[in-house]
């Protein structure tokens, strides 16, 4: 194999003459060296291919300047342009069937191959490469063509000019090339060819081909080497059908796994009428610069009729179930393309300008595409030109930021779920009972399957397995009674979990009777030879061979995806046509995807609708894409939907795992490679979050009460952390026991050995290396262990239904997952398990057909969890009651408590005494009063706080029942329709009993709300109250410090008084007490009898004392009134006392060299005691920051109750 990951000859790449090295100096983190790709190569031949001289432009006279007057850029790019249509590569790509000897370029007719591949593998320096990017043009085009027709130059990708390299002597620039590996150099960049156009080909055809060919050349190569396609046109058609092989065919695995994104330039994924006009073909094939016109087999494909291309369809639908792994970038042209009628028996031709591909065609209108206008014709669209240069720097930046998390993602191994063969799909067959003395007339026989089986079988061949064992069980059971001996019998699954049908509920049973026949035989009497008559038995086995009445199929998740399969997989089972299902009317335009991306969870709308049968289908035909006939869909039948949203719980940890799963994998990117731990989750639910969070549409995860009422905020995780629910049944627990005990705990000890033993088994040194990474990464980074209290929290969950015509149903509704070892919160409201006993026990009506068990499963899913739920921390009813009464009791007391706090607080101003007796100071009693009222205030605006969220978690309530209270009138407007009026009677009742629940419902919840407002305006009331004895309070506080100032300036005041008195006393004896020469005896020093020796004069001291003075004076004044003067003096002060500090410490430091072993333990049990002091006391702030309001109702709750003073008796 060559440096290019080919493998020898038979690749049909581009063969060039020996060129010369580049003039063009390498660029920094673009270029090494010498090392460069064919495509430059290639542009770098140019010149002396057509004999240009270096400056040829400059040459020319002054006068004949062909460019005058135009700016450098254009003429850069006319040049180019100039230059690449008359290189020996174009030349020969455009006369392909011609091929001459000795030219550059050597390609084969009709074998497809790679035109250009331009880097290296295993190579070095600017030519190694580790991702793949796959050019793919129009079918019969030629494979450079459509990325150089309106080439870009080395300005628009802002290269620096180097000083002595002539602009002329630089090859013209093909952003495939240096555009994509000038940003991202790791990018081997391919141009692909397709086979020779000829009629009978079709993209099926070609993808095959495109399929093999990147096998081949990826052949020896890592194989998670990331990969991505940019295709024109038709080309983007392929590239689709290709990668939908991919995931057909396990050969392609390795391409369906690592291929992460797909450009589309101006693809017709909805078809083109202009481009499948045969009188336009001759006009189509010289726009595009195609070999051939297009044969009948393609235009075929892409033709548009009346209703639209049932193939194309197809392969969008299928497409974009499988598009949530990729990035999908789609551009669509804005100038019209020039069009004639050449060939036509026309007389004379006739242009216009159209669009070839529609904006409406080129988008596939993914939630999740990156859509880009360019302002050029189809033929140049993929090329971007010169009015597109910053949509194409866009393009690129986006692109390698998806390599880099393609990189990323390259180096993690993938561990497949494998969700279809783990998620059991449940079907339950009603059949009608033979046995005339049996007071019910309907049996009911359940199995479970894997979802992958059932969409490949059908529900029939599960359900006749199932039989099939009851019935030998029965015979096996008949001939063992007629033994003459004693003996007891039961009955034992045969079943070795092996087969589909390894997961059984229920064996025949009977409805209408409150004890059904049971199979298990506990005692038989030995009285008798024969014990019990065989024909006891017969009736048992008679629903093999009764006719079914209706067929029940249930998938236990949301996840439209299935959703759609599922209703395929019952289309092709009655081989009935139920597309209207499907389409955008009842699909589509009922799904509403997460405003803010996917951190909210995607819902359908609340709904319920009548699709009625469409008798006139049968004759309505369309045209296959790959053959020129008619054909005919079979007949449409009655069907009857419904989206119902309806209550559930699930536990706060739960909770917690399902949201940093979410989190991880929206940064992970996408769903493939799947990590380890991911593998390893018991939890089957987030195994499926991880899996189809990123569809379109994305999997329906179990909402919250707060995300079904604001699903428009960006998360509700603050909301969902105060919930009412919650807080009032919150508990402690062992965060070790629950990770234990739950099925969403990872074991890391598999974890670890998996990991070892996947990196272990790799095959090469090269591979190990690339992997090494991956396994020495620290994988338990998410940690679902949960170290949370516990508490269980509202949910709504979705239930889906369809039931086509009288005898098949199919819902689609979570299942909370839960162990045995929760003790009584064990399936609790579990709508399925409580749908299936209610049918399998003591039934008062009757399901006679699809509708009526469909309106059977309404009405339990709207009173399951309120009436059914006997666990106590879910009677929602009575928990918000006596949170209500809690309060209105709370408010009471504190009435009463402010109404003598209030007496107290005026009676007592003086008596105010501390624990130890000591009377207080104003100042102490004002910080003990204010501390008081800040408690208060805090609990008062606490229970405030309280009332508006258990006020707002009942009117979304109340919401949710006029919600499902719309859905079953809509639903009950369909039963009365006079086509379904007779054969619904017991449907009818079953939502009338629905609308009795939710009537009682609304009522009780509006009846709280309006407690919880009479409530709250009593808190208000309240606080307003304290408000304004707040205010008194404070007035009486003033009053006191008044007269405590008063009695402190009359102290003042008697001060000042005594210090002006003595003042000017002070200030004479100052003066006159100075020892001057003025004022001093001559003859009273006999050693000095003039005086003049040693005492100053008055003079002398006076110019000393008053400059000074002043200085001072000055000093401070600009001290007190300058700041920078103050930062001079506390940088001086700093830098001294720093100094001081230093010495200090080394001082204490060779001090503590010499200290006794004795002090130094003391020394340190101090600070110990003090550091314990410090982080208690910062968990006591802590604790107050975060208070908890019902922590402190319920412990006030186990107080006890004391008899108030009036009620004694005075003595």
């Amino acid at each position: 194999m060559d440096n290019n990951g080919s493998s020898g000859s038979t690749d049909k790449a581009v063969e060039l003459e020996p060129l010369r090295p580049p003039t063009r100096p390498p660029t920094v983190g673009s270029r090494s060296g010498t090392a460069t790709g064919e495509f430059e190569n290639a542009a770098a031949a140019v010149t002396a291919a057509v004999g240009l001289p270096p400056h040829h432009h400059q040459q020319q006279p002054s006068g004949q300047d062909p460019f005058a007057g135009r700016s450098s850029q254009e003429r850069a790019r006319d040049e180019a342009r100039k230059i690449l249509q008359g290189h020996p590569i174009m030349t020969n790509l455009r006369n392909i069937s011609k091929p001459t000897v000795g030219s550059a370029v050597t390609l084969a007719d009709s074998e497809p191959g790679w035109a250009v591949i331009d880097g290296d593998i295993g190579g070095h320096g600017y030519n190694e490469t580790k991702v793949d990017l796959i050019a793919v043009p129009c079918p019969g085009a030629e494979p450079l063509h459509p990325w150089t027709c309106d080439p870009v130059t080395d300005m628009d990708f802002g290269f620096p000019e180097k000083p002595g390299t002539p602009k002329s002597s630089r090859p013209p620039y093909v952003w495939i090339q240096q555009g994509i590996r000038n940003k991202e150099p790791m990018i081997r960049a391919l141009a692909y060819k397709h086979r020779g156009l000829r009629e009978g080909i079709n993209i099926d055809m070609l993808a095959v081909d495109l399929l093999d060919q990147v096998l081949q050349i990826r052949q020896g190569v890592r194989p998670s080497r990331p990969l991505f396609f940019i295709a024109h046109s038709i080309g983007g058609l392929v590239v689709k059908r290709a990668l939908l092989k991919a995931h057909e065919d396990s050969r392609y695995k390795d391409i369906r796994n690592n291929c992460h994104g797909v450009g589309f330039f101006a693809t017709p994924h909805r078809g083109s009428s202009y481009m499948s006009m045969r009188n336009l073909r001759e006009s189509v094939r010289e726009l595009l610069q195609l070999q051939r016109p297009l044969p009948n087999s393609l235009i075929n494909q892409i033709k548009v009729n009346t209703n639209n291309n049932p193939w194309l369809d197809k392969v969008h639908e299928q497409f974009v179930d499988i598009a949530s792994e990729l990035r999908i970038w789609s551009f669509y042209e804005t100038i019209d393309s020039e069009l004639s009628n050449t060939g036509a028996d026309f007389a004379s031709e006739v242009k216009f300008t159209a669009p070839l591909v529609s904006v409406k065609s080129a988008l596939l209108e993914l939630a999740r595409e990156d859509v880009f206008a360019i302002d050029n014709s189809h033929a140049n669209i993929a090329s971007f030109g010169p009015n597109n240069i910053s949509t194409m720097h866009d393009f690129l930046e986006d692109l390698h930021m998806a390599v880099l998390k393609a990189k990323s993602l390259s180096k993690h191994i993938h561990h497949p779920l494998r969700l279809k063969d783990h998620v059991k799909v449940e079907i339950v067959g009603f059949y009608e009972d033979t046995d005339p003395e049996s007071d019910s007339s309907t049996r009911l026989y359940a199995t479970k399957t894997q979802l992958g089986q059932y969409l490949q079988k059908g529900a029939e061949p599960f359900l006749q397995d199932r039989l099939s064992k009851v019935q030998h069980k029965r015979h096996l059971l008949t001939r063992a009674f007629t033994l003459k001996s004693s003996t007891v019998i039961t009955e034992t699954d045969d079943d070795d979990g092996t087969g589909p049908s390894s997961e059984v509920d229920s064996d025949a049973s009977s409805l209408g009777s409150f004890s059904a026949p049971s199979l298990i035989v506990d005692h038989v009497s030995s009285t008798g030879p024969d014990l019990i008559h065989p024909e006891l038995f017969g009736r048992y086995g008679a629903a093999h061979h009764a006719k079914k009445k209706i067929t029940w199929i249930h998938v236990p998740f949301n996840n439209p995806i299935w959703a759609k399969e599922v209703i395929k997989r019952i289309e092709e089972t009655r081989g009935q046509n139920l597309q209207k299902l499907l389409s955008r009317e009842h699909w589509q335009s009922k799904q509403v995807q997460g405003l803010q991306a996917q951190s909210q969870p995607s819902f359908f709308k609340p709904f319920a609708c009548l699709v009625p049968a469409d008798v006139g289908l049968p004759t309505s035909p369309f045209t296959t894409p790959l053959v020129d006939r008619r054909v005919s869909l079979p007949a449409s039948p009655r069907c009857v939907y419904l989206y119902l949203p309806y209550l559930h719980f699930d536990t706060y940890c739960n909770i917690i795992r399902r949201r940093k799963l979410i989190e991880k994998r929206l940064d992970h990117g996408r769903a493939k490679p799947v990590p380890e731990y991911v593998e390893h989750l018991e939890s089957l639910e987030l195994k499926v979050i991880w899996e189809y969070i990123g569809f379109d549409p994305p999997l329906n995860c179990r909402r919250t009460l707060d995300q079904f009422a604001y699903p428009s905020l960006k998360d509700t995780h603050a909301r969902d952390d105060d919930q009412m629910l919650y807080k009032l049944t919150k508990h402690d627990q062992s965060a070790h026991n629950e990770k234990a005990h739950s099925k969403f705990a990872v074991d890391p000890p598999s974890r670890k050995s998996a990991v070892t033993s996947v990196c272990t088994a790799k095959g090469s040194d090269h591979d190990r290396e690339e992997y090494d990474d991956t396994c020495s990464e620290d994988e338990s980074e998410f940690d679902f262990e949960c170290d949370v209290k516990d508490g269980k929290l509202l949910m709504v969950d979705q239930l889906w239904l369809w039931a086509i015509d009288n005898d098949t149903l199919a819902t689609f509704f979570p299942k909370r997952e839960s162990s045995p070892k929760e003790g009584t919160l064990f399936q609790q409201a579990d709508l399925r398990n409580i749908v299936y006993n209610e049918l399998n026990g003591d039934l008062t009506g009757r399901t006679d057909n699809a509708l009526d068990l469909a309106a059977f499963i309404v009405l339990h899913a709207v009173m399951a969890f309120v009436e059914l739920s006997t666990h106590r921390d879910l009677d929602i009813f009575r928990i918000f009651e006596e949170a209500i009464g809690l309060l209105a009791e709370r408010m009471t007391q504190n009435m009463r408590r402010f109404r003598t706090q209030n007496f107290i607080s005026t009676s007592t101003d003086d008596l105010d005494d501390d624990d130890g007796g000591r009377t207080l100071s104003i100042k102490e009693r004002h910080k003990r009063e204010l501390e008081k009222a800040e408690k208060e205030n805090r609990e008062n605006t606490s229970a405030l706080l309280e009332l508006r969220d258990m006020e707002d978690e009942l009117s979304t309530l109340l919401r949710l029942f006029e919600t499902q209270e719309g859905v079953v009138n809509q639903l009950k407007e369909i039963y009365n329709n006079p086509s379904l009026k007779e054969i619904t009677k017991n449907g009818q009742g079953y939502l009338d009993k629905a609308m009795e629940y939710l009537t009682e419902y609304k009522q009780l919840t509006s009846e709280m709300v309006k407690r919880v407002e009479t409530t709250k305006k009593d808190y208000e009331k309240m606080l307003e109250m304290a408000q304004r004895q707040a205010q008194v309070d404070e007035v009486r506080w003033s009053r006191l410090q008044t007269e405590l100032a008063a009695s402190q300036n009359l102290s003042v005041m008697i001060f000042t008084t005594f210090t002006v008195i003595f003042l000017p006393l002070s200030f004479f004896t100052g003066i006159f007490g100075m020892n001057t020469r003025e004022w001093h005896d001559a003859g009273a020093d006999p050693n000095d009898p003039d005086g003049n020796s040693t005492i100053p004069t008055l003079g002398y001291i006076g110019a000393i004392a008053l400059p000074v003075s002043f200085f001072l004076i000055f000093t401070s004044l600009i001290a007190a009134f300058s700041s920078r003067v103050q930062g001079i003096c506390k940088k001086i002060f700093k830098a001294t006392t720093g100094k001081i500090k230093e010495g200090y410490r080394a001082i204490k430091v060779e001090a503590r060299k010499i200290e006794p072993e004795r002090n130094k333990m003391r020394k340190q049990r101090k600070e110990a005691m003090r550091k314990r002091a410090r982080e208690e006391e910062k968990a006591r702030k802590q604790k107050e920051l975060s208070y908890d309001f019902w922590a402190d109702v319920m412990n006030a709750r186990h107080e006890r109750h004391q008899i108030p003073d009036v009620n004694k008796h005075d003595f």
